[in-house]
């Protein structure tokens, strides 16, 4: 045992300056820890803040969408109201022809006579307009001169047109 007290003191300074060493490297080395996190906390809120303006853009482009759908919605509702009158609806019709040469849609409305139908598909299939033609929706035959609601036509439905070649 060394019971001199400047030894002792000289031991004691000399243990405290390594464990000052010691303290200073550990704070050297949280400090660069922090520097790293807070690196990292900038880097998340960048792209929080990123992906924010991102969502805010989405949302006004889908509302800008919602809006334009509202005011097509209203404008078809307007033209509805201001073109048919009350019974009547407009109807998609698919006509094909049992040679599938035929292969034709048209809108035209419920209380239509069939003979307007008639007209348009020859508009767009000239060459048949002087064959005889026969017309059938769910293996009914139409008659040209009632109505698509007479003749028991639906939205959708499809008609199959049969030519008779003389």
């Amino acid at each position: 045992m060394n019971n001199n007290p400047i030894n002792n003191n000289a031991e004691d300074i000399t243990f405290i300056k390594k464990q000052n060493e010691d303290y200073k490297k550990k704070i050297k080395e949280l400090e660069n820890k922090i520097i790293k996190l807070e690196s990292i906390i900038k880097e998340k809120d960048s792209l929080i803040n990123e992906y924010n303006m991102k969502e805010k853009k989405i949302t006004a482009n889908n509302n800008n969408y919602i809006n334009k759908i509202k005011e097509l919605e209203k404008e078809i509702e307007k033209y509805k109201n201001y073109c048919l009158l009350p019974g009547e609806q407009l109807i998609n019709i698919k006509f094909i022809s049992i040679d599938q040469t035929i292969n034709f849609e048209a809108f035209v409305k419920n209380t239509d006579n069939f003979s307007k139908l008639e007209s348009i598909l020859f508009e767009k299939y000239p060459k048949y307009k002087g064959t005889d033609n026969y017309f059938l929706v769910n293996g009914n035959k139409l008659k040209r001169n009632k109505t698509l609601e007479e003749n028991k036509i639906k939205d959708n439905d499809i008609l199959t047109v049969g030519i008779s070649v003389e």
